[in-house]
């Protein structure tokens, strides 16, 4: 029994149990390939001008994407492009939470088609902003776990372990202790309100976009052909993710700043980590790392998505299946 290739595969069409075992195994994988993308990314928008150089990773400069890739094998080999992997996987499970959060937000929000002022609006139109709400929702949730694996995983990767006399303070553990020290719980929500300002909108846009890319795009799958649909899909997520991602970078490169290298408890904010970077940098600084995002969203988009609605795919409920084919 299969679904129809277009069908909207929505959180009550699920079996939970398979929901829960595909997903966590399967994005796992996803995770582990785009790793050494984060880390370039990060490692690239933490890279100050030379004559603001403070930190041990700006020892090295990095020129570009590429640059960042060549250098990093070279002096770190293969195990420095998956610094910080170990504690950012354990972001799957808060990745489950943002998804499971988002898919039945995006379920309950049907009911908002018979608002007054929205019951009028196309479903395109309509499925973009219950969406958006969703995602934006999903992601205020989630945040609260991600924030401090995010800390410590960003902090390993812009560990380069080529200063003499570090050769310990790169372990995760010894990482975390530092933070405690340091700040207390307080540290490991440094740059808290940054990442709700990032994560927050990008997500809203992202899922906003795609729901309306894959609609408009899924008119041209009429035959209802399954391989076709996917390659729809999968166009849909990467188009999403540029939007996503060129609208969001100069809060995400503040965001990285704040967490890695800013000071919380002497009063860094977004606002005045964006404002230092554009006086001390220039506004084209904003944009630091946006190929290498583009360059890891482009492709996480596709996967993410792929798998994604895969998964969701293999969940469905055989009743629900059944049911479809009877009305085909």
């Amino acid at each position: 029994m299969t679904i129809s290739a277009n069908r909207d595969i929505s959180w009550a069409d699920m079996d939970k149990t398979k929901y829960y075992f595909y997903g966590p195994s399967f994005f796992f994988c996803v995770r582990f390939a785009l790793h050494p993308f984060t880390l370039v990314k990060t490692r690239l928008q933490m890279q100050k001008q030379p004559g603001n150089a403070v930190c041990e990773m700006d020892k090295i400069r990095y020129r570009g994407t590429m640059d960042a890739f060549r250098k990093i094998l070279r002096h770190e080999g293969i195990p420095g492009l998956y610094k910080g992997f170990g504690i950012s996987s354990v972001g799957i499970l808060s990745g489950q939470v943002y998804i499971t959060t988002y898919e039945f937000l995006r379920m309950e929000f049907m009911e908002l088609k018979a608002v007054p002022g929205l019951d009028h609006l196309a479903d395109a139109k309509f499925n973009f902003i219950r969406n958006a709400i969703a995602g934006g929702c999903a992601s205020l949730f989630s945040q609260t776990i991600v924030v401090p694996i995010d800390i410590v995983s960003q902090k390993r990767m812009v560990y380069t372990g080529l200063v003499q006399g570090e050769a310990n303070i790169g372990s995760i553990r010894s990482m975390a202790s530092d933070i405690m020290r340091k700040d207390g719980i307080r540290g490991f929500y440094k740059g808290f309100g940054a990442s709700l300002s990032v994560y927050a909108p990008s997500s809203a846009i992202w899922w906003g976009s795609y729901s309306y890319f894959r609609e408009h795009l899924l008119r041209f799958n009429r035959h209802q052909d399954q391989v076709r649909g996917r390659m729809l899909e999968a166009c849909a997520g990467a188009s999403a993710g540029i939007v996503a991602t060129v609208v969001t970078n100069p809060m995400d490169v503040a965001r990285t700043r704040l967490q890695v290298g800013g000071k919380a408890r002497d009063g860094g904010t977004l606002r005045s980590t964006l404002v230092e970077v554009w006086t001390k940098e220039g506004p084209t600084a904003l944009m630091k790392g946006v190929n290498a995002r583009i360059l890891a969203t482009v492709p996480s988009s596709v996967l993410i998505i792929t798998v994604y609605e895969l998964v969701k795919r293999l969940s469905v409920k055989n009743s629900v299946k059944a049911k479809a084919n009877a009305e085909q």
